[in-house]
């Protein structure tokens, strides 16, 4: 490993940005989850389990794709220097990739990790039942394909600003996870029938409550009272592994094109 892998963790890890948005402001949330959204739960473990998967999937994804902005902003901040460090060094394209995504990858499970810790906590202290994970191997490996797919997606899309040197895009593109990431939040509420295998979002939800509960999620309206369809979970993880496997593939021939983006150019729109 170089220097640079070490450097981008720690300046992840310190930011700021990150630390408020992906950390203290979900906390909020988890709190209103427990206290105030969690009343009318019954005091029965298999009640409290589903209502904490369903919380910490959807919280989780929200938490992720904060994380995902600042991840974005930082990649296409330095784009320009990544072009003549990978072109003049020894940081090959595929090597600085391959350090970029394992820091960030890092970071990524660090905060779900915090998030994981912080709902079971809380929500034990709320309702007095402690319930960890029904898999817990499965859950690591559902939050593994999560943090993933959110870098792999901040990639592509800053990646693509470089290319097609559309800087004035950059504060929408950058907050397109997180915005993309409501649409998990809003199943708690909306019946998104089949298109909720075409949404990776909604099937890192999925997978995390899958996992967490062991029992299939429902399609969406979650909190809604009548008859619900659930979710084929082998359906779901295949589509967030295609979504994965094209979102890589998709980051690696940018990469290679990529000349950047000047600090100017992103300062003055």
């Amino acid at each position: 490993m170089t220097k640079y892998f070490e450097m981008n963790i720690k300046s992840l890890l310190t930011n700021p940005y990150l630390i408020f948005w992906s950390i203290l402001f979900i906390e909020f949330w988890v709190f209103m989850w427990a206290y105030v959204f969690g009343n009318e739960v019954l005091l029965i473990e298999e009640a409290v389990r589903t209502y904490t998967a369903a919380a910490y999937g959807s919280l989780l994804m929200l938490s992720l794709s904060s994380a995902a902005v600042t991840i974005a902003s930082s990649l296409l901040y330095s784009s320009k220097s990544i072009r003549y460090v990978t072109k003049y060094t020894k940081l090959s394209p595929h090597r600085f990739l391959f350090e970029n995504l394992l820091s960030s990858l890092i970071v990524l499970l660090v905060i779900s990790m915090i998030m994981f810790t912080s709902v079971l906590l809380v929500f034990f202290n709320k309702f007095g039942i402690f319930v960890p994970p029904i898999n817990t191997v499965g859950l690591l490996f559902s939050l593994f394909l999560g943090t993933l797919f959110v870098y792999a997606l901040s990639l592509f899309l800053n990646l693509l600003i470089v290319i097609l040197r559309a800087p004035k895009s950059a504060s929408f593109v950058s907050f397109l996870p997180l915005i993309l990431g409501f649409t998990s939040y809003m199943a708690l509420w909306i019946d998104f029938g089949n298109a909720v295998y075409f949404s990776p979002f909604n099937c890192i939800t999925s997978i995390c409550y899958y996992y967490f509960s062991g029992q299939s999620p429902p399609t969406g309206n979650f909190f809604m009272p009548g008859d619900k369809t659930l979710v084929n979970v082998n359906l779901v993880l295949t589509s967030l592994i295609a979504w994965l496997a094209l979102l890589i593939v998709l980051d690696i021939l940018l990469l290679r094109k990529m000349r950047g983006v000047g600090v100017e150019d992103i300062r003055i729109v």
